[in-house]
């Protein structure tokens, strides 16, 4: 790191955190948002809904993403939703494996704003990776089978993450920042109305030289790029017009460009991933009556990506292996829902989703065809005025696809209130995972060795969520239990009359995940609140006593936020802790247990005028751990395995100015 930016880094840090004894006519809480505009449509509010009818909902605010300094949405992922294992491979905006409730990372969904961004090309590389961490207004993350409203891949649930509100008066905010690892940050907005129209603009600029993701000793003389860097640059808008009291027409488009290294300790001299991706939406809500409200929803989600490498040949020279080859995939479609009220206590929910989607590599060849999938879907929901203390759902989902076999799903869930403070929930149903572009149209034999097969079924799981919990005004606590069982897997071991070519086919087996969350928050004082989480998974295969690779058998989490009332400081604490989790690597080497590690995180702030100055130091305890292991070769010997490091220590300082 330059001396320059070193001495700036330290002293914003000092005078960050002891600062704040001398700063007293500050604001104690960023000035970020002037009266939001609340929209209260049935989109946005969907996931509160659901879990009033027994399904579990975590949510992580904006205020606590910004206290956090994260850079992008995988950080946030990473260390603030209870229940969810993130862990991403090499620092921000990477690949990552996930697991909630014991899942496969191929079981979550993800959207951003409702739009799904989920990997249509391989449904196990969900594209967090581009999006930065500025314009998160929450993140809301849905627990157990989803399929219901969500559709494909909504098995263990859904974590949705909603971008910056309007706001009736002319708002924004700018900020820049820097870390350790060579990083810099800007990123702004601004957002306002006028009369019945609303917008709202914003860009981010992130680039470091990144941390050394490989141990030394790992690292082989061919192996001569040794940091992991990135470029991200984010740019967008939303637009809303409210063209009456009952009918709102809204908009938004995002573009995220960037390139990120792609870290390893041999051979490669320079391996690069230049990314490009849209997400794009426009939507129709309508309140026709107390009674009737719809909405109607088109969007679009492209994906294009190219990768080279340049690698450095043991004997001396270099090669250029990959130049500027291409992965991408799209995914557009329009999803409608309606609610009607059909007497007092009694409702009817139901809608409409198209999804086609299709992708194309050139490095794994995949023959560029398009997947349509249609479903319509109803839910029947019973609530208090009807049923005193108890909410209560049933419904099902139809899904025709043109390729791969259909599929329906069911739910029924509820929640029973036994007094003001205590309460019980369940649900139970079914949930699927369509085929990914790869298993369907995978045309390489002669590279890879896989052929797709466009005659697969859908995976299918059937799902049991129960919970008991309570809460008053300074805590709430809840017990979690869930059973998931998973059929039809999708797998690369159908046989072919070329015995070095293997074709995708549905295995018999099932994979079985049991286990528990224990997930509590509160308010220790107006000016202190914390909370905690632990998830213990046991998720095997058919055949197996092993635990499920990629899959944390115990993880956990806890976080203290102290804002003192009419103060222009605060601080915190994270904790995240991983138990046991395991990778199996070739060449005989087997099984690795690459777990059982402790992260923590220190943050402070203080305000100043209008502005906000902070800072986070990152692996305070300077942890030595292992996010990934895989199997490398040394120049003139046998196999090794090599470890991904996690984040080293250390320090991010940023300063934002709100208006």
């Amino acid at each position: 790191m330059t001396g320059w930016r070193r001495r700036w880094l330290l002293g914003a840090a000092v005078a960050t955190l002891g600062g704040a004894a001398q700063v007293g006519a500050a604001r104690a809480a960023e000035a970020e948002v002037d009266e939001v505009v609340v929209s209260g449509r049935l989109e946005e509010t969907l996931p509160q809904t659901l879990s009033q009818f027994g399904s579990r909902l975590e949510v992580v605010s904006g205020e606590e993403v910004r206290r956090g300094l994260f850079v992008d949405a995988g950080s946030v992922l990473a260390t603030s939703l209870p229940g969810l294992s993130l862990i991403p491979q090499a620092g921000p905006f990477s690949y990552n494996n996930a697991s909630l409730q014991g899942s496969r990372s191929s079981e979550i969904l993800y959207l951003v704003d409702g739009v799904r961004i989920s990997n249509r090309l391989y449904n196990s590389t969900p594209p967090l990776d581009t999006i930065p961490a500025h314009m998160i207004e929450r993140v809301e993350q849905l627990e157990g089978g989803q399929g219901l409203f969500f559709g494909t891949q909504g098995v263990a649930g859904v974590v949705n993450i909603v971008t910056r509100d309007f706001t009736d008066d002319l708002s924004g905010r700018l900020q820049i920042g820097g870390n350790t690892n060579d990083a810099v940050s800007a990123s702004g907005y601004v957002t306002g109305s006028a009369g019945r129209q609303h917008f709202l603009a914003f860009a981010s600029h992130d680039e470091a030289k990144g941390y050394q993701v490989f141990r030394d000793s790992e690292y082989e003389p061919s192996g001569t790029d040794r940091h992991r860097g990135y470029r991200m640059t984010s740019v967008g808008g939303k637009y809303a017009l409210d063209l009456s009291d009952a009918v709102r027409f809204t908009a938004s488009y995002a573009h995220n460009q960037g390139r990120a290294e792609l870290p390893r300790p041999n051979l490669v001299s320079e391996a690069l991933n230049n990314r490009n991706e849209e997400i794009a939406y426009a939507k129709l809500d309508i309140d026709f009556s107390e009674r009737l409200s719809l909405f109607v929803k088109g969007y679009w989600h492209d994906w294009d990506s190219s990768y080279s490498e340049t690698d450095t040949r043991p004997g001396g020279g270099r090669v250029v292996v990959s130049d500027k080859e291409i992965w991408r995939f799209d995914d557009r479609g329009v999803n409608a829902l309606a609610r009607y009220v059909l007497q007092p206590g009694l409702e009817l929910w139901g809608g409409y989703d198209l999804q086609r989607y299709g992708g194309r590599d050139d490095v794994l060849i995949i023959a560029p065809r398009k997947e349509t999938a249609q479903a319509v879907f109803a839910q029947v929901r019973v609530t208090p005025e009807m049923l005193p203390n108890t909410h209560l759902a049933a419904g099902f989902r139809s899904n025709f696809t043109k390729h791969s076999e259909n599929a329906t799903v069911w739910t029924v869930s509820g929640q029973y209130d036994l007094t003001p403070n205590l309460f019980v929930r369940g649900a139970a149903g079914t949930a699927f995972r369509l085929p990914d572009a790869e298993s369907l149209f995978a045309q390489d034999s002669l590279n890879n060795g896989e052929i797709g097969n466009p005659d697969l079924k859908p995976e299918r799981s059937r799902n049991l969520n129960l919970s008991i919990g309570g809460q008053t005004e300074a805590f709430r606590v809840e017990a979690i239990a869930f059973f998931r069982d998973t059929k039809d897997l999708i797998s690369l071991d159908g046989a072919t009359p070329d015995p070095d070519v293997l074709q995708f086919i549905n295995l018999p087996d099932k994979v079985k995940a049991r286990g528990f969350e224990l997930s509590a928050s509160g308010q220790a004082t107006d000016w202190v609140s914390w909370k905690a989480a632990y998830t213990h998974a046991r998720t095997k295969q058919t055949g197996s006593a092993l635990q499920l690779v990629n899959v944390p058998e115990d993880f956990g989490m806890a976080s203290v936020d102290i804002s003192p009332p009419g103060k222009p400081y605060g601080a915190g604490a994270r904790l995240n802790w991983v138990g046991d989790v395991y990778d199996n690597l070739p060449s005989g080497i087997g099984r690795v247990n690459r777990g059982n590690y402790a992260v923590v995180d220190l943050t402070a702030y203080v305000d100043v005028g209008p502005g906000r100055l902070s800072a986070k130091l990152e692996n305070a305890l300077g942890e030595d751990y292992a996010v990934l292991t895989r199997r490398y070769f040394r120049d003139t010997g046998p196999a090794y395995i090599g470890h991904f490091r996690g984040a080293p220590r250390t320090l991010h300082v940023s300063y934002a100015y709100s208006f």
